[in-house]
């Protein structure tokens, strides 16, 4: 009788709320469709329903103790508590010589994500970072990915407007000249700073083979962590400046992160991305490694409120219990 009051007790102090594991969605993009009539040049404005993982990062920080600068990227929701972006986008120039890189990595509370929303301005919910997860091996351009860890919970998460992103299983190759997506909040003009999009936009484009690329990039070029896309000998489409981090969709599935280019929408130099199935080990490993446990405070708090009052009236059976106990070995 003591020893179950005992564990009973024990079970009622160890009372905790928690979550279940965040696991990423690891799927192969199924059989291209038909190619299209038409290629299209230029982007267009779409909606957070059609790419509803799209993320959207903005960050302000104080460079020479005075000047203020800010830096928006686009990211991909890997579960409810992990954002995929590229890792350039979480590094800023300092001016300190001793510097190994010239680098530092922006604090995770200097980085604040738009989710569920159209636009980059308004809508949807925010939600701060409590950590930063740079590859090990990242030195622009190479390995430029990074996982973002939330410090809740994504509002809304699997809505219409609030997706995880499935991305393709290691190795997996995009076939050359598929057709692709673009997608972000990123300029429109790469001349004019003033022509960013409020509106989420995305523009289609052309897998590039990897020997192209690689011979107009010279050695900026990863032969199997980057993956390439443009309209080559046409351009006017691509990514641009604020599209950094965002995803390059192959038939629904995020196979790169958009990292950098020579020129906008060139027909001569593609777009850039850090390819996505070199580093599916490392995102799993990483989200595994960073989970987040979250606990609704309404309901903790009614459940410990639950709990210390069963505590109490037990407390106070067991001192009956022990004292007409006691009582019955002196009579």
């Amino acid at each position: 009788m003591v020893f179950s009051m005992k564990l009973l007790i024990m079970t009622v102090l160890f009372y905790y709320g928690s979550c279940c594991e965040d696991t990423v969605t690891v799927r192969e993009p199924p059989a291209p469709p038909a190619p299209p009539a038409n290629r299209i040049v230029g982007g267009r404005p779409t909606t957070i329903k059609k790419y509803p993982y799209m993320a959207y990062l903005n960050s302000v920080y104080t460079i020479s103790d005075q000047e203020l600068l800010e830096v928006d990227c686009g990211g991909v929701i890997l579960t409810q508590h992990h954002v995929l972006t590229a890792a350039h986008c979480l590094h800023r120039k300092i001016n300190d010589t001793t510097a190994a890189t010239g680098t530092t990595i922006l604090r995770a509370s200097e980085v604040v994500i738009r989710v569920g929303s159209t636009y980059n301005d308004r809508g949807g919910s925010e939600h701060v970072t409590s950590k930063i997860v740079v590859h090990e091996s990242y030195t622009f351009p190479f390995n430029d990915v990074a996982v973002l860890v939330l410090s809740d919970s994504i509002s809304n998460y699997r809505s219409s407007s609030v997706q995880p992103a499935p991305i393709p299983p290691g190795g997996y190759v995009v076939p050359d000249n598929a057709s692709v997506a673009a997608v972000g909040w990123g300029q429109t003009d790469m001349n004019c700073n003033k022509s960013t999009s409020l509106g989420l936009r995305h523009v289609g484009l052309r897998k590039v083979d990897r020997d192209t690329c690689a011979a107009r990039y010279s050695i900026f070029f990863s032969y199997n962590n980057m993956l390439c896309a443009g309209l080559l000998g046409v351009g006017g489409a691509g990514a641009c400046m604020g599209d950094s981090g965002g995803p390059l969709v192959y038939n629904g599935v995020v196979v790169g992160v958009t990292s950098f280019t020579f020129a906008c929408g060139d027909s001569f130099y593609p777009h850039v991305s850090t390819r996505v199935s070199s580093y599916t080990d490392w995102i799993n490993n990483t989200v595994s490694q960073n989970q987040v446990v979250v606990v609704d405070k309404n309901s903790h708090n009614t459940a410990v409120a639950a709990d210390v009052t069963r505590l109490m009236l037990l407390v106070f059976a067991t001192s009956i219990w022990i004292m007409y106990s006691n009582v019955s070995l002196f009579f």
